[in-house]
């Protein structure tokens, strides 16, 4: 069976590049708070408040969406299966991917109502 974005190659840069974006985004938070310790509502508001950050913030929550709807679906197909689960593998794997959907999309665009 193919990957979600058409070949496991896809996949695999997917969701490296993903990682990438994720540990930039992640750097640069720590940095921020590292470097204007004590970190203040006010600073803390005004960094938020900033359209390029609006725009990094949404780059960040649309990667980490991806990155983990491929890291669930690898799961999904890797241990919930006929194989290993008999007859109810599909049905339990359908359920788990239906759920898994349901989780990452609410967060996502959850978290992107509070960001906008």
């Amino acid at each position: 069976m193919k990957g979600i974005f058409g070949s496991g190659t896809n996949d695999f840069l997917v969701v490296r590049i993903s990682s990438l974006i994720l540990f930039g985004y992640f750097a640069f938070l720590t940095f921020f708070i590292v470097s204007h310790a004590p970190l203040t509502f006010v600073l803390w508001n005004g960094l938020f408040e900033n359209v390029v950050m609006k725009i990094s913030t949404t780059i960040f929550l649309l990667s980490f969406g991806v990155h983990t709807w491929i890291g669930t679906w690898a799961i999904g197909t890797d241990y919930l299966t006929l194989a290993r689960l008999g007859n109810f593998g599909p049905t339990i794997n359908k359920l788990y991917r239906i759920s898994c959907a349901l989780i990452i999309g609410s967060i996502t665009l959850w978290s992107l109502l509070i960001v906008w």
